[in-house]
């Protein structure tokens, strides 16, 4: 009778396969995981989140194997991701694809994931995709506004953005691409916010597979995934993408235990696994286990390992028992692992396989040939030191390190030579792929064999390979900086395993360069630029890049010299790079060199007359000159070039409004936040036009609008609590200009703002205290003296008040004298004759505006601001006059 279910027969078989599983130690951890699976989902003691973690070599993946055995013996469908996947969209999709193995496809994920890869690579592999896209691919390009908050300036830059700066104009280049390149909106927003679209469907379907059966999902070596899961785990279980099924564990295994204070709200779901080396008398039963009972041999195995159990494993592996084969006990764990090894072949093999950075068998017949591959790589993956993971099969870190030193030491030309082999091989397997040079470096398959030519040239002939290294960095990083960072790490490793300190101190500061390149630490960026500069060997096409972008870190750091320079030396280099060109022409505009950014534009676009971005750009120096026609011009031939191109639909809109012309602002701003509705700027923007336009309630909505996507928005938050001022809501109006102040407390606008609300609730000594800030930081500010002449004025300081009055007048005298058609500056002196006693003059300029058609907005904050006057000072009736006649006047 056969036995389909394979139940054991007899005792000795149940003791037959206890000895086979060779898992021991644990039981504590073992126990706790089999018995939450027995609790209810709703009792209080169930755990759902499983922390493991300790030192590399203590068994972590070991006991995640197990636990995942133990739960799919309970029927739970489980799932796991290592650190193979480098975001979260790969995580996901890793998880998808084992969960679809197992006849459970998440159709809802799956389906969109698959889009979402397709485009893209689309997109990556493009040749018209802007400079730096395929880095910015996956992150969330819509969200421009929280990158730009950090740059907004100290001290009296709120009057206007500095999402303008380079920063924001390529954020907007990249986003409005995506735009025209896929006409769907859905796969528009698929690719600038993966996760957002994505995780959702995950769990929407894991969900659905949770009522059937319980699911585990498995994060094994979070230590090099922890930087972009960690967030994301903790805002599905806050309920940020959905609700959360109960049927649900999470098992998260590192080296490090996961942040107590980032993962306090969920202690109440979590139990944490600290593991420790095995105790003595966990080792000596591993080893009974495996039927290794000498003494003297276990006293050898626990002293070499330090009874660390991937390497008590590794010792044990091949079963020594003969009193001989011990020897001497010194020596490492490797060195006595190989002398225990008897077949020739394969200790020979078990050295040679830790060279390749990735296992398979085709890789091992290079390694051994055709004839013996199959047999050689069964017993190896049989190893406890071997592990599979998601792109084939690799040794542990701790014994590869091991292996790798024992291997270089030994026999340095061998390990030259197979390292030769082994690049020789890759380089075949790339130059199969015949792409061209355009697709090459977005194409993932090429990339995964580049990396193993560059890790294995490094590690045979690492001073001659290095210089290649560091020239194929700089193109890397120009097209996809994900790849860069992958290509920096990988020099970074060879390095140390080639025990190089020159090629794994460059590896390294590659790496940390391009981490402070992401996170804005310029100065790590700008080194790591520099070193590359000075070393001799650098070609000068990529000179030209590394100038460039050590141009464009100057500029952001307002180094605009600097920057210039740099930019000035890559033109040198090469002068059609009309990419520098347009970046010199930032520079230019940032400087306030408006003609000189004009030319660099006007160059750029004479090397690509569809260079959108330059055309765009320059548009915006026209509008900062006040050149509004050309400026119209070129954002219209910019979106006739880019129909999707927010920014500049945004700008042409900030021209239009500068031209009084609100409702093409607003036809403008409306289409640009249909194109991308998390544009906070720009829905700002609308707000601010408005108000403008005295339609408050609508600004309300809009800079509530924007805020809520952006909380820490301080220009948006002072400009709504300007519309509570105008909308006479001064008690909201504070809150909000103390929001401003908190953000920035140099904003000597928004203290104003504040000090002048103060006034009008008539709270004199408040309004004075923040109008003395708001001068301090700006002494030159006609109606911050006017304000505080009212101030004193209203508590009876005459005198103080006289000489600010006067003191505003003459600042306003002065601009006048500059301008008289500056209608803000005209109208304002015209108030401080009126309550300087100069009424003939107040009245002819007053006058003066009417007749030359000042803006109806300019006449409307007149009225307004001698309606606020008249509010301290109702016994003053040539104010009342005045508003009354105006009034009838603009009506």
């Amino acid at each position: 009778m056969n036995n389909p279910q394979k139940k054991p027969k007899s005792l000795q078989d149940i003791l037959q396969q206890r000895q086979q599983s060779g898992f021991v130690g644990r039981e504590e951890q073992v126990s706790l995981f089999r018995q939450n699976l027995d609790l209810s989902l709703e009792d209080s003691r169930r755990h759902f989140l499983f922390n493991v973690w300790g030192q590399g070599g203590v068994g972590k993946s070991t006991l995640l194997r197990q636990f995942r055995k133990i739960a799919e013996e309970a029927k739970i469908i489980a799932a796991h991701t290592d650190d193979s996947e480098k975001s979260v969209s790969e995580a996901m999709g890793r998880l998808a694809e084992q969960l679809e193995q197992q006849n459970h496809k998440l159709t809802q994920f799956s389906d969109r994931y698959k889009v979402y890869r397709q485009k893209r690579q689309e997109l990556e592999s493009d040749p018209e995709a802007p400079q730096g896209f395929s880095a910015f691919v996956g992150k969330t390009v819509a969200k421009t506004g929280v990158l730009l908050a950090r740059r907004v300036p100290v001290g009296g830059a709120v009057f206007d953005f500095i999402d303008e700066d380079a920063v924001a104009s390529q954020a907007g280049e990249w986003a409005s691409y995506v735009a025209k390149k896929l006409t769907n909106k859905d796969e528009v927003r698929l690719i600038q916010e993966p996760v957002e679209v994505l995780t959702p469907l995950f769990l929407q379907d894991i969900s659905k597979l949770a009522e059937k059966s319980g699911v585990a999902l498995f994060f094994d070596t979070y230590e090099s995934t922890e930087d972009f899961l960690d967030n994301w785990l903790r805002e599905i279980l806050e309920g940020r993408y959905g609700e959360v099924p109960l049927n649900i564990l999470v098992i998260i295994a590192g080296r490090q235990e996961l942040d107590k204070n980032h993962w306090a709200p969920y202690e109440g779901l979590m139990i944490r696994f600290p593991l420790e080396p095995f105790t003595e008398e966990e080792a000596q039963q591993y080893l009974t286990r495996k039927g290794i009972t000498n003494s003297r041999v276990i006293e050898v195995i626990l002293r070499l390992s330090g009874r660390l159990p991937l390497l008590v494993a590794t010792l044990a592996a091949e079963s020594p028992n003969d009193p001989s084969q011990v020897g001497d006990p010194s020596g490492t764990a490797v060195e006595r692992f190989l002398k225990w090894i008897d077949d020739p072949k394969r200790r020979q093999l078990a050295l040679d396989a830790a060279i390749p950075r990735c296992l398979n068998r085709d890789v091992l017949a290079k390694l051994r040939g055709e004839d013996e591959a199959d047999e050689l790589f069964n017993w190896l993956k049989e190893m406890p030191f071997i592990e599979e993971r998601t792109d084939g099969w690799a040794y542990h870190e701790v014994v590869k390190t091991q292996m790798l030193r024992h291997k270089r030491l030994s026999s340095p030309q061998s390990w030259a030579d197979l390292h030769g082999k082994l690049g020789e091989y890759y380089d075949t397997l790339r130059n199969n792929l015949q792409l061209n040079e355009e697709k090459k470096q977005g194409d993932p398959t090429w990339q995964s064999y580049a990396l193993n030519v560059l890790y294995h040239s490094l590690c045979q002939t690492p001073q001659k390979s290095l210089s290649i290294a560091l020239n194929n960095f700089l193109p890397a990083f120009d097209n996809e900086r994900s790849f860069a960072l992958r290509w920096a790490e990988t020099t970074a490793q060879a390095g140390k395993n080639v025990d190089n300190a020159e090629v794994q101190r460059w590896g390294e500061q590659l790496v940390n360069g391009l981490k402070a390149y992401e996170e804005d630490c310029y100065e790590v960026a700008v080194e790591m630029f520099t070193a590359l500069l000075e070393h001799s060997e650098i070609q000068s096409q990529w000179r030209t890049i590394a100038l460039s972008r050590r141009g464009n870190i100057y500029r952001s750091m307002k180094r605009y010299e600097e920057a210039l320079k740099d930019f000035d030396c890559a033109i040198q280099l090469n002068p059609k790079y009309y990419w520098a060109i347009a970046g010199r022409g930032e520079t230019y505009r940032l400087m306030k060199r408006y003609e000189e950014a004009l030319k660099n534009f006007d160059q750029a676009i004479q090397l690509n007359h569809k260079y959108d971005y330059a055309i765009a750009n320059r548009g915006y120096t026209y509008r900062l000159i006040e050149r509004y026609e050309e400026a119209l011009k070129d954002f219209d031939c910019a979106i006739e070039l880019n129909p999707k191109y927010d920014w500049a639909i945004a700008h042409r809109g900030k021209t239009y409004r500068s031209m009084k012309r609100y409702e093409e602002a607003l036809k403008d701003f409306d289409c640009a936040i249909e194109l991308n509705p998390k544009l906070d700027w720009t829905i700002a923007n609308r707000g601010y036009t408005y108000r403008l336009m005295e339609r408050y309630e609508e600004a309300l909505k809009d800079f509530d609008c924007a805020i809520e996507l952006n909380p820490k928005y301080d220009w948006a938050i002072a400009h709504r609590g300007k519309t509570y001022r105008s909308m006479k809501r001064y008690e909201e109006a504070l809150k909000d200009f103390d929001q401003a102040i908190e953000l920035n407390p140099k904003s000597q606008w928004a203290i104003a703002l504040r000090g002048y609300a103060y006034l009008m609730l008539k709270r004199y000594n408040e309004a004075l205290e923040n109008l003395n800030c708001a001068i301090n930081l700006k002494p030159d500010n006609n109606w911050y003296l006017y304000s505080r002449a009212l101030a004193y004025q209203a508590l009876n300081q005459v005198d103080k008040a006289r000489v600010d009055l006067n003191n505003a007048t003459k600042l306003a005298q002065q601009n006048y004298q500059k301008d008289a058609k500056d209608w803000g500056n005209t109208l304002n002196l015209a108030l401080y004759y009126l309550i300087g006693g100069n009424v003939e003059l107040s009245q002819r300029l007053y006058q003066y505006a009417l007749s030359s058609h000042a803006s109806l907005e300019r006449m409307r904050a007149a009225i307004r601001d001698l309606e606020d006057f008249s509010t301290i000072f109702p016994e003053y009736i040539e104010a009342q006059s005045m508003r009354k006649f105006l009034q009838s006047s603009v009506t």
